[in-house]
């Protein structure tokens, strides 16, 4: 994508610019010079980005008086690196998510922190991304969703989802729209990448997929319509363009 279609696809969607703490940490990781004390220093300057880090390095603790990693330094000597910049592009993904259902869905989505998972067969669409950043984004949702997505979306009639190819199309056009956020996100972060086709399946599996050398975090959303889970993982030392 380049700069001039990552500024259209920001401007229709209405996204939020990248924050300048993502900036700094992938220019760092862009230039080869990433020093844990340096990223420490850009991230307690973020007071959401210091909470959720921390978070995620005390996974047994109840809230945060219950921490036994207070600080940036030691939870990213927990954590390592990589991981800040995935919980750094958390938000720009979120804001992007909810904003493309807001938007082309009329779906009004809360991102919460946490929430019950699906235990039963559900729809799991994929679409890896490569170049300066290696990874993948994941969208799970329950096959109720599909029927009210592919109204909104495309105009669908319920009787037409019951064609199995044509509810992976509107599942995959989906995938399609919420990666490109996050892509406008990651090339205005200066991590220019391309995205790979969607891939949809059945699943009953739940849990979160590592990216080798990388970190994952799950985004889970709800509204009054459907539930979405959205996972991401991020591998930003693959240096490789585009």
């Amino acid at each position: 994508m380049s700069s001039s279609s990552t500024e259209d696809f920001a401007k229709t969607f209405g996204l939020d610019a990248v924050p300048e703490s993502v900036k700094l940490l992938t220019q760092m990781i862009t230039a080869r010079g990433a020093d844990i004390k340096d990223f420490g220093s850009i991230i307690a300057k973020d007071k959401d980005l210091t909470a959720r880090l921390l978070k995620l390095a005390n996974p047994r603790a109840v809230d945060e008086f219950d921490y036994n990693i207070t600080t940036v330094d030691g939870a990213l000597q927990r954590t390592g690196m990589s991981l800040a910049l995935v919980l750094a592009m958390g938000d720009p993904l979120i804001r992007g998510v909810v904003k493309t259902f807001q938007t082309m869905l009329d779906i009004t989505l809360e991102c919460l922190p946490v929430t019950a998972p699906f235990n039963e067969e559900h729809i799991l669409g994929e679409v890896g991304f490569s170049g300066k950043a290696k990874g993948k984004v994941q969208l799970r949702l329950l096959p109720s969703s599909v029927p009210i997505i592919g109204s909104r979306l495309l105009g669908l009639a319920e009787e037409d989802l019951k064609d199995p190819a044509m509810a992976a199309d509107v599942i995959g056009e989906l995938c399609n729209m919420v990666a490109g956020n996050f892509k406008s996100n990651l090339c205005d972060a200066g991590l220019t990448c391309t995205l790979q086709p969607p891939k949809i399946s059945k699943t009953s599996d739940f849990k979160i997929q590592t990216i080798e050398g990388g970190n994952s975090e799950r985004h889970p959303f709800r509204s009054k319509e459907i539930a979405l889970f959205v996972d991401l993982g991020v591998n930003p030392w693959t240096g490789s363009e585009s």
